[in-house]
């Protein structure tokens, strides 16, 4: 196996989420990610220009690539893959991926796509000795502002050897908090961390358009909802249980509690959930899984 202290990552992919997790190592405080080299791939000019300008100041250190992902991945001994989804399969089948990958860790970020799926399409149907690593993960949009909540695939049976669970705790844990997740759960993991940040901001988005509908202005319902809703995850993660807090804010005859009652008169609560159910419903089918609940 790939020695990875002082050694080089490759990021094969650095749109939002590539640019993040480059950001988040290339600012790690000094002695806890082990890498001495960065090389970051990308499919454009105006990428390699966008990525050299945002990190100038790393040129020692890191090298944008334009259209060589093959001579990139062998030169490095751990390999972030996040690349857009439907472009994985082009980029997995091209000529001598396979062999520069061998012996190496990769790390994918790509939702839908299994360690199986992505070991039989560098390698065939057949193990190989000395073959990549591969490690399945999923962050969320979070990492940009370093708050992503990632699962980090742990197959029963498959194992992954200590360091490469370390360093893939390590790298992520710089973009937000990590979990260790079982494949029968990474599907739901899909829709309950990656798609709830957009749920949450359609709601947030409706509270402050009500607000400036009642006189408040457009920038102070921004700043006051904001801050409700970072107190409000910050109270949670504390302990404070959902049904605590409700409690906790409501009182006889109050506004919390009348507003809280005309959201229960509109099923609220029960079209969210239903909105879960159906973003975990559509992940489940991009590997053609089902479950009791699902919505289709």
């Amino acid at each position: 196996m790939a020695e990875v202290k002082n050694s080089t990552v490759c990021i094969l992919g650095c749109g939002n989420l590539g640019t993040a997790i480059l950001q988040s190592l290339l600012t790690a405080p000094e002695g806890t990610i082990p890498f001495g080299r960065y090389i970051a791939c990308v499919q454009s000019n105006e990428s390699e220009q966008r990525l050299t300008k945002a990190f100038s100041q790393y040129g020692e250190t890191l090298t944008v690539a334009v259209g060589d992902n093959v001579k990139a991945v062998n030169e490095a001994s751990v390999v972030i893959m996040a690349l857009d989804p439907s472009i994985i399969e082009t980029a997995l089948k091209q000529p001598g991926l396979g062999a520069a990958s061998m012996n190496k860790l990769i790390i994918s970020v790509a939702a839908g796509w299994t360690r199986q799926q992505i070991e039989d399409t560098l390698y065939g149907s057949n193990t190989i000795e000395g073959q990549a690593c591969v490690i399945r993960t999923l962050p969320n949009i979070a990492a940009l502002v370093s708050q992503s909540l990632t699962a980090i695939e742990i197959e029963p049976g498959h194992t992954i050897p200590g360091k490469y669970l370390q360093l893939t705790d390590a790298i992520f844990s710089r973009v937000g908090k990590t979990v260790h997740i079982p494949p029968n759960l990474m599907d739901a993991t899909t829709a309950v961390a990656g798609s709830t940040p957009a749920m949450f901001s359609v709601i947030v988005d409706a509270m402050i358009d009500a607000a400036v509908a009642v006189g408040m202005p457009r920038n102070l319902a921004h700043t006051i909802i904001f801050q409700a809703m970072q107190g409000t995850a910050t109270m949670l993660q504390s302990g404070v249980s959902p049904a605590q807090l409700k409690d906790q804010g409501t009182s006889p005859e109050g506004c919390t509690i009348g507003g809280l009652m005309t959201m229960e008169e509109a099923g609220v609560r029960g079209h969210i959930g239903r909105a879960l159910r159906e973003a975990v419903t559509i992940a489940r089918l991009m590997d053609g899984t089902r479950h009791v609940n699902d919505t289709k």
